[in-house]
């Protein structure tokens, strides 16, 4: 029997649960630590005034607390606990002579004050926040996994199935040899079928095998860049400048010290050696000797089925020229290139917004400082997409000669176009009045990880017509159901939306009647982009999403090319496209007449057409029927078939219809009539629309197309 699948997502939920809990503990003892210094010199200050016996109370007091957090060494150098230890110990020996240094501790207090323990926690809810959002990638890559692993577990079990069937009819073909002659051809065919559909098997197996290894060299690239890079960056940005805050805090305790007190001057040195070596490397590298959770890296690797013989990459059969393989390494070079180009251009405009930063204060400083976050988490998804693409290409080049060439030609290419923008960025300074905040977001590439193929071209089907719009009917349909309408050849209609299915279109005639009919019976009059029939503007295979509205720009803009378009800051900009096939990061608008791109960075958005237009149909369906609408005639058929729908819709008597406004155009286009449809309550607005298949035309029933 299969064992059964090992979840590795389980394994790793349990480390990054573990880390989570050890750096949760680790920041609340520095709190903890910070807050009693802080409590401690406040303490002192007031009974330094009154007699020195208080503060070797003190000192006791604190002495008999428990130093050893988690299993910190007391002895260890450079750790905080010890020097704060041996500074309660000096505290305890010269208790007799500190009332003299009363004032010098008041204004220690001000260097532990709560303001430095909330800044603290605000670090540290931010990086563990940040945390968990970079270990849920880990997982959600770790989830992917396992669904092509499921996959291609799957598909073994297909292929075994087929594989046996194949060899039954193989078997049962030698022994009919000497049968009946229709019987013999009749077990060939089913053995020719059979092998066929086992070759088919075979090539799916093949591609997902190679899909399966790919995401499991993508996955364990993404765990080493965590454990490598995200997770001590985030360790670090949530530490702060704690360790150095408490440094300068001791330093002053010890300084203090060795003023008031000469007596114990030796004492104090030795201290003051201690403290001097508190770092946060020390103290860092003591905890992750001490949480060997952070140390482990564990590698997965390929977990072929029982039958499968192959653990390596091989290429589909069903490939044509070139093979899949040689267009994965040429895909993952090409992406390898780009991201190392974004990262370029991030750790740019990084530089560029850290010198702005220091010139400014307040919310300007606030606004300046989210940019650079964005940018920063922009450039880390660079830097990661670049590292997983180039585990993938080191595995395709034990398979793919070439890969290296390829792989240094599109980062040579990238290079190159890094170099020619840098030229004429510093061209465009030196010759023309172009600030820094104007240049700062010029040539940043905004990173999307939208892991999809990057030489994936749009479908042909990616066009849009506006709903409503005018359409001509080319055959003649009867309608079958409640919710279809009869239609003639000849007729014109008005199509209010589109169905769930793209075979469906919801119409309206000249009687204000209110139907389903076939797509494929009806032309359109209007143009749509790419001649496509669709409306709605999600179908394009490629996520294409044309976006209209306006919007404001930030900043002034000089475009590089003669693509890109030229603006001042606070110009109005109408949007024409927002997304392409790629999230690249810039935008398509329109400017006294002229058409460009430009960056989405420098400019916000002010208004939304489809978002307008839509709280436009709101309103007007919750309107009063009182109000202004033209009467609408009573329902007739144009057409034998009409009756039938008439019928349907004056059925129910007590029930209500809904008016919505529909423009009705002639074939050149103009506005000929303003009617309000009444709505059958048979089809409510919110009602599944038709899944059904929808008749074929005429032009194209099973009968002419054998012919």
């Amino acid at each position: 029997m299969q064992p059964p699948l090992r979840k590795e997502s389980q394994q790793v939920k349990l480390v990054f649960s573990e880390q989570l809990s050890k750096l949760q503990t680790k920041q609340h003892q520095d709190t903890e630590l910070l807050e009693e210094i802080r409590s401690f010199s406040k303490q002192r200050a007031a009974i330094e005034k009154e007699y020195g016996q208080a503060l070797q109370r003190l000192a006791i007091q604190h002495q008999k607390r428990d130093w050893q957090r988690g299993t910190t060494d007391a002895v260890t150098p450079g750790s905080v606990f010890c020097a704060w230890r041996s500074l309660v110990d000096a505290t305890a020996q010269i208790a007799a002579t500190r009332l003299s240094a009363a004032e010098q501790y008041r204004n220690l207090t001000g260097h532990a004050s709560r303001s430095l323990h909330n800044a603290k926690d605000v670090r540290v809810k931010r990086g563990l926040e940040r945390l968990q959002r970079v270990q849920g990638e880990v997982l959600d890559a770790l989830r992917e996994l396992h669904g092509v692993k499921k996959s291609y577990h799957h598909l073994i079990h297909i292929t075994d199935a087929v594989r046996e069937k194949a060899a039954d009819a193989q078997i049962k073909a030698r022994k009919s040899e000497h049968g009946i002659f229709h019987f013999k051809t009749g077990i060939q065919k089913m053995t020719a079928k059979l092998n066929a559909r086992l070759k088919e098997c075979d090539d799916r197996l093949t591609e997902i095998r190679n899909e399966y290894l790919l995401s499991v060299a993508a996955v364990n690239a993404h765990q080493q860049h965590y454990h490598s890079h995200d997770l001590p960056l985030i360790m670090k940005q949530m530490d702060g400048d704690i360790y150095d805050d408490l440094r300068h805090h001791f330093t002053l305790l010890c300084g203090t010290e060795m003023d008031a007190c000469l007596t114990i001057q030796k004492r104090f040195i030795s201290i003051w050696d201690s403290v001097t070596k508190v770092t946060r490397d020390r103290n860092v590298q003591e905890f992750l000797q001490e949480s060997i959770s952070f140390s482990k890296t564990p590698d997965f690797t390929f977990q072929p089925a029982p039958r499968d013989k192959v653990s390596s990459l091989q290429d589909s059969s069903t490939t044509g020229e070139g093979g899949s393989l040689v267009k994965e390494a040429k895909k993952w070079a090409t992406k390898a290139a780009k991201d190392h180009k974004i990262v370029a251009h991030g750790e740019r405009v990084l530089q560029m917004l850290e010198s702005r930063l220091q010139l400014l204060s307040g919310e300007t400083g606030l606004s300046v400082e989210q940019k650079i976050a964005e940018v920063q988490e922009s450039v880390r998804k660079a830097k990661l997409s670049r590292v997983k693409a180039e585990a993938r290409l080191a595995l395709l080049s034990e398979s793919v000669s070439g890969t290296e060439r390829w792989f240094h030609a599109a980062m040579k290419q990238a290079e190159e176009e890094l170099e020619r923008e840098r030229r004429l960025s510093e061209q465009r300074r030196s010759t023309e009045d172009f600030t820094e905040e104007e240049f700062e977001l010029t040539d940043f590439e905004d990173y999307n990880d939208d892991n999809g193929d990057i030489f994936a071209e749009p479908s042909s089907s990616s066009g849009v017509c506006v709903v409503p719009a005018a359409c001509r009917v080319l055959y003649s349909f009867q309608a079958g159901q409640s919710d279809e309408l009869s239609i003639n050849e000849g007729e014109e209609l008005q199509v209010i939306e589109d169905g769930d299915m793209e075979d469906w279109l919801k119409v309206c005639n000249w009687c204000g009647q209110v139907g389903y009919v076939p797509e494929r019976h009806v032309q359109f009059l209007c143009s749509p982009a790419g001649g496509a029939p669709h409306l709605n503007c999600s179908t394009s295979s490629a996520g294409i999403t044309e976006g209209r509205g306006v919007a404001r720009a930030l900043y002034s803009y000089q475009g590089q090319s003669a693509e890109e378009l030229s603006f001042q800051e606070g110009a109005l900009i109408r949007l024409t496209r927002r997304h392409g096939a790629v999230d690249d990061g810039f935008w398509e608008g329109e400017l006294d007449g002229r058409i460009g791109v430009f960056p989405s960075l420098v400019v916000e958005l002010l208004q939304d057409e489809e978002e307008e237009l839509q709280e436009k149909d709101d309103e007007e369906t919750h309107q009063s029927p009182t109000k202004s609408s033209i009467s609408t005639p009573p329902p007739m058929s144009p057409h034998p078939g009409g009756s039938s729908q008439a019928g349907a819709t004056s059925a129910g008597g007590d029930e209500t219809e809904e008016s919505v406004p529909v423009v009705i155009s002639d074939r050149e286009g103009h506005t000929s009539a303003s009617v309000r449809v009444q709505t059958p309550a048979q089809i409510p607005s919110g009602r599944i629309k038709p899944c059904r298949a929808p008749p074929l035309p005429p032009a194209e029933t099973p009968s002419s197309t054998q012919h």
